[in-house]
């Protein structure tokens, strides 16, 4: 501490001071501002960059959610099951297979008509002769030689009666070949979409099933430790003892038995659609 002779003097010095803790004080003020603007910044940054580079997995437990909120919408369930059908498949191929069998039963009469033509070029020797009066008389002298072009065509039209008559009967047979093989897709079809909506709605309920069970054997754990409480005080028989494990060892034994149910639905509905739905299943 020091003393000052001239109040006015003290009075500026005062001031002066005042003013350097002011500016350190915003100073420090405005390095923390930054330091929140930043931190902020990073942190908008670093969830667009989360939003931007979405996991391929959902975290899903049965349990606590509902699958269907997962899950595609039942149209793009149905539409992929159509298309991921073999049978659906193999019809679609079999009717194309009898729509060329058509276009070969109408190019058929094309086998009934034909066109040769053959051509040559080489040297000739004749050696014309004639009988007169049964006499062997040379026209030419000798043989005679020459160069030539021969050359043969020929069209050809062989039409059986058969092939004329069977021949509307062979199209019409092929046409309806066709036909029975677009009904017998569009049943695959329809069944394919039958086993989605039968796989679908059996998952759901092995799903309410579950949330059931799962909340009937916490209440009976929590009767199972009260059961071994009295047992221990002798409070209860033996007998007793017996039907309250009994009642939570079947309370077990129904969780698991719909866990398995709709965990083979789930998977039967990804076989079907052909789909995998990438769901992180945190059921234990």
């Amino acid at each position: 501490m020091y003393y000052c002779s001239n109040p006015y003097l003290c009075k500026e010095r005062s001031i002066l001071t005042m003013v350097k803790i002011s500016k350190e004080n915003c100073s420090i003020l405005s390095a923390i501002v930054l330091i929140v603007i930043f931190c902020l910044i990073t942190t908008v940054h670093a969830q667009v960059k989360s939003v931007d580079q979405p996991s391929n997995f959902q975290k899903f437990n049965p349990l606590t959610a509902n699958v269907e909120d997962v899950l595609p919408p039942m149209s793009v369930l149905l539409d992929s099951a159509v298309v991921h059908s073999a049978q659906v498949n193999y019809e679609g191929l079999h009717a194309m297979r009898n729509y060329y069998e058509i276009v070969r039963a109408r190019q058929s009469w094309t086998q009934y008509l034909g066109f040769n033509l053959d051509g040559g070029w080489g040297r000739w020797l004749t050696d014309d002769w004639n009988k007169i009066n049964a006499q062997t008389v040379n026209i030419t002298s000798g043989l005679s030689k020459s160069y030539r072009w021969n050359y043969d065509a020929q069209l050809w039209v062989r039409y059986p009666l058969s092939a004329y008559i069977t021949r509307p009967n062979e199209i019409k047979f092929s046409k309806k070949e066709m036909e029975m093989s677009l009904a017998l897709r569009d049943q695959r079809a329809r069944e394919a979409r039958l086993d989605v909506i039968r796989y679908y709605n059996a998952m759901l309920q092995a799903q309410s099933k579950l949330k059931i069970s799962n909340e009937y054997q916490g209440y009976t754990m929590v009767q199972m430790k009260m059961a071994d409480l009295q047992f221990l005080n002798k409070e209860i028989e033996v007998a007793e003892y017996a039907r309250l494990k009994e009642i939570q060892t079947r309370g077990a034994y129904d969780f698991e038995q719909f866990k398995a149910e709709f965990s083979m639905n789930y998977q039967l509905l990804e076989e079907t659609t052909g789909i995998k739905f990438n769901l992180i299943n945190e059921l234990k």
